[in-house]
């Protein structure tokens, strides 16, 4: 079973970004750590990653559905620093994918 996004957005978000660091096939090392950073910081904050595969196949497609689903936090739960510094790691490898 994978995490769903209306019912846990912070451990969908985590689940994606580790299944885009996890992916060593289209994905450089270095971006890889920060999307893996990502997920750890998610799971600090509570959540709780699942095995899930990429959008479409697409590590980008997929840190974007991360941060959309980091979108759709009430505030109290966004608010948390590292949900914050999470969302920042991922913005960072998302313009690094290109």
């Amino acid at each position: 079973m994978t995490a769903d996004v209306a019912s846990d957005p912070l451990s969908y978000a985590a689940s994606l970004l580790d299944a885009v660091g996890a992916d060593r096939e289209q994905v450089p090392a270095d971006i890889a750590l920060e999307c893996l950073y990502a997920a750890e910081l998610l799971e600090l904050a509570g959540a709780r990653t699942e095995r899930t595969p990429l959008i479409d196949g697409d590590p980008r497609a997929s840190v974007r559905a991360a941060m959309a689903a980091l979108g759709l936090l009430d505030e109290a739960a966004f608010a948390n620093p590292q949900v914050v510094d999470a969302a920042r790691a991922a913005r960072h490898a998302l313009r690094r994918l290109g």
